[in-house]
């Protein structure tokens, strides 16, 4: 496949769903400066998944696809920093446009958030990156899953 194979507009649908379900405001301002920024929305559309989803818009899919999963995690388990978690989620695909050293100044205010887009700078367990670390694999299962199965039956 050499493209996603959903609208770029249903994908970044599901991700302003998921901006929407934030409501730190100190998160939403963050997430504006990525965004509102038509120019880099547009690079972003071309990102592919470095580990399943090899093609144009990968990453973008898998963003929304993690975003959704996330917020259905979250209706059962309320005591989850949802804001947090769908931050770092929408982060983690934009920060594919960027070098680390880049992308690190555009977040170092943000301290909570730095550890999810590197790991290095994880000292203790917290619940909201275990969940983060676990819907990417679990996306990455699925979606290797379905790409087998399509394989297989043409």
């Amino acid at each position: 496949m050499e493209r996603t194979p959903y609208s770029y507009e249903f994908l970044w649908h599901q991700i302003n769903y998921g901006y929407e379900n934030i409501r730190k405001k100190k998160y939403r301002k963050l997430l504006d400066k990525f965004l509102t920024n038509d120019e880099l929305k547009t690079k972003f559309n071309k990102v592919k998944d470095k580990k399943v989803r090899k093609y144009e818009g990968g990453k973008l899919e898998k963003v929304a696809s993690v975003l959704g999963l996330a917020l259905c995690m979250y209706d059962n388990y309320p005591e989850i920093d949802i804001d947090l978690l769908l931050t770092a989620i929408i982060l983690y695909g934009f920060s594919s446009l960027y070098t680390k050293r880049e992308f690190y100044e555009k977040i170092k205010d943000y301290p909570e958030v730095i550890p999810f887009i590197y790991r290095k700078k994880r000292k203790k367990p917290v619940l909201e990156i275990l969940i983060f670390d676990d819907l990417l694999k679990i996306d990455d299962k699925i979606t290797k899953y379905i790409q087998k199965r399509r394989e297989k039956n043409g």
